[in-house]
């Protein structure tokens, strides 16, 4: 009896470069034994002929609830933006969080994302929820302040309690190959010097890492400046906010100085190309990011900042729009984005044993249809380029994550997608109208 399951398809896109046609196997821990040419011996467990083989895609920051927020505030300022959606918020129960959190494994899983950092309130009901559907995730508890109650009609939990709960949480999943729990201090504008001093504290202590936003908008910078002297990344680092392990979102307004303190100190920053777009936010220094050797990711941001959670989306835009911006094809290239988007993205949420379609990585593996319109007539040796420029969300067909196959020839396996949907609009009508 066989202890793999092996996969052939068409192409297989490994760190090496395309192989074609190709096989890959896994063994029962879900970690991948074998990723080559076809073997003459091998018993074939998926024919997926017509397919090419990819790691799964990795979301660099969201805040995965926020899908019953989808087109809410569409075409506002940030700030309008801002306090539409936590409006919003102040309305949402735990029933909501729920069915929100699983429209967004839905819609993440069907576009082949396979993991994803979060900040917004997180418990052990909605972690088990994200165990369940098979998913890996980064989940950081938002907070704001001590006495702070960031979702009072969900928790009465203050920020200090939140801080607490945090190391329980981090400590009760620290071994478990899905789930990383850590502090999620919302941006320098909403949390005090005395505040962000102490999460910087007890994440050194507790070995947990942070994820904040940082610069996403020229406001928050003008409002730094003006309450402490310096921008944003420039206060951080001179309360040692960076000795912790940080991942931060969007960094649009960073400068050339922050870019090498970030580097300096391994601080990993998510991109959000197509919501620091639709807000208005302005076009984040990538190029530079990348030149310098900073941990990268790509993230969508909230459905309620872009209306989707579609990394093919998400990596076009962020190899084109600094081409376009810039006046130079070269400014971003297609593989450096894809590898950002898997092995990069992986490693900077702190899951590192994916994004690699290699043997000993999990088997994370997304199947992309090759016979659609849109892929005639590449060929195989275009395969980097039709994934970076040609490929959507929709073509994703199977999904696997340390070998479990979530989803097979478009169908859920591990959440009832109609379901979800259905309540989803339930609770969508109530809190929106």
């Amino acid at each position: 009896m066989t202890t793999e399951t092996v996969l052939r398809a068409d192409a297989l896109l490994t760190p090496a470069g395309t192989i074609a046609p190709a096989e890959l196997a896994f063994d029962v821990t879900g970690r991948i034994s074998y990723a080559g040419p076809p073997r003459a011996a091998s018993t074939v467990t998926h024919d997926l002929a017509g397919h090419a083989l990819m790691p799964g895609l990795v979301n660099g920051h969201t805040h995965s609830a926020m899908t019953l927020q989808r087109g809410a505030s569409d075409d506002e300022s940030f700030m309008q933006w801002l306090a539409t959606v936590q409006g919003i918020e102040q309305r949402l129960t735990h029933d909501d969080l729920i069915v929100g959190l699983e429209l967004a494994l839905v819609e993440m899983i069907e576009t082949g994302t396979v993991a994803f950092a979060d900040m917004y309130y997180w418990d052990e009901t909605l972690i088990e929820r994200v165990r369940a559907a098979g998913m890996r995730v980064f989940a950081a508890l938002a907070c704001n302040g001590n006495d702070n109650v960031a979702f009072p009609s969900v928790s009465s939990m203050t920020g200090a309690e939140v801080l607490t709960e945090v190391e329980r949480l981090a400590e009760k999943y620290r071994e478990d190959p899905l789930v990383r729990v850590g502090f999620g201090p919302h941006a320098p504008y909403t949390c005090t010097p005395e505040f962000l001093r102490e999460v910087r504290e007890r994440a050194l202590a507790g070995d947990i890492p942070i994820h904040t936003h940082i610069s996403e908008s020229a406001a928050e910078v003008a409002q730094i400046r003006e309450q402490y002297g310096k921008t944003p990344g420039d206060h951080l680092a001179s309360l040692d906010f960076f000795d912790a392990d940080v991942h931060a979102a969007h960094c649009v307004h960073i400068t050339g100085d922050e870019i090498a303190t970030f580097a300096a100190t391994g601080t990993s920053v998510s991109h959000n190309p197509v919501s620091n777009l639709k807000l208005g936010n302005g076009i984040a220094p990538f190029p530079e990011m990348i030149a310098a050797g900073l941990p990268l990711a790509i993230g969508t941001d909230s459905v309620a900042s872009n209306n989707s959670l579609d990394l093919f989306e998400e990596l076009k835009h962020a190899t084109i729009l600094h081409r376009g911006a810039r006046q130079d094809a070269a400014a971003v290239l297609g593989p450096q984005t894809i590898d950002i988007a898997t092995r990069g993205g992986a490693a900077a949420i702190g899951f590192p044993d994916s994004g690699a379609l290699a043997v000993g990585r999990f088997a994370d593996v997304v199947a992309v249809d090759l016979t659609v319109t849109a892929a005639a007539p590449v060929p195989i040796e275009s395969l980097v380029a039709h994934l970076g420029y040609g490929a959507t969300g929709r073509d994703v067909r199977h999904v696997f994550i340390g070998g479990r196959h979530v989803y097979a020839d478009g169908a859920h396996q591990t959440l009832d997608a109609d379901a979800v949907r259905a309540r989803a609009r339930e609770a969508r009508a109530r809190l929106v109208g």
